[in-house]
């Protein structure tokens, strides 16, 4: 087993915790979305390091990608009202284990609502009916994050989602327990704060391009 400063020579591995630091700040609002209550312990690496603030659906609307029909439209639409409370415009979301489907859908169906998309350690069930479709329809770049905590983990699910989102990057954090936003924070951060501030630059030259088109 490698030791955590090696850089693993598979593509889309990520050195331990080696990342250089950044000041830079996402411009945008980074929430981290959750699928039910306890969203700030779950988070709690993430608030003050991003800047970001966690969102939890209501009693009653927790997320279980394997619940009844509806719940996944009632969780995402109550995500989606929550972010249009906010006056910051569109925002950097980050979600991970079963909050990540409805991360997903959110950013399929609310395009406008959503500057970046990061996932850390997805547990979606690939083989659900329209989920293929969906990753085809996000739009925003979108990090994919997956700890990988020996040599032989099955990283295929995230893999298989990164690849099909069409701006999509894939990650892997060697030596670490899942989940990576927790057991490997530093490292899993400054990847997450790197992409959102390359997102945002994206996003300006876009702008700019349509208004000289204009």
């Amino acid at each position: 087993m490698k030791s955590s400063t090696e850089v693993d020579p598979r593509p889309g591995h990520a050195p331990g915790d080696i990342m250089p630091l950044r000041d830079v700040m996402p411009q945008h609002d980074v929430v981290c979305l959750h699928g039910g209550g306890g969203a700030g312990e779950w988070f709690d690496h993430q608030l003050d390091a991003l800047g970001a603030r966690a969102w939890e659906p209501g009693i009653g609307v927790a997320l279980d990608v394997a619940g009844p029909p509806g719940q996944m439209d009632e969780w995402v639409e109550a995500a989606s009202s929550a972010l249009y409370d906010s006056t910051a415009g569109p925002a950097h979301i980050l979600a991970s284990g079963t909050a990540a489907y409805g991360a997903i859908v959110l950013a399929a169906l609310h395009p406008e609502q959503v500057k970046s998309l990061i996932l850390g350690d997805p547990l979606v069930d690939m083989s659900l009916e329209g989920f293929v479709a969906t990753l085809r329809r996000v739009r925003a770049p979108s990090l994919v994050i997956a700890a990988a905590p020996d040599i032989d983990t099955d990283i295929s699910i995230p893999q298989s989602i990164a690849g099909g989102i069409s701006n999509g990057v894939f990650v892997i954090i060697d030596n670490t327990a899942v989940p990576a936003h927790q057991s490997r924070s530093h490292s899993f951060n400054e990847w997450s704060r790197s992409f959102m501030n390359i997102a945002e630059g994206l996003h300006t030259v876009t702008q700019t391009q349509e208004e000289y088109s204009a």
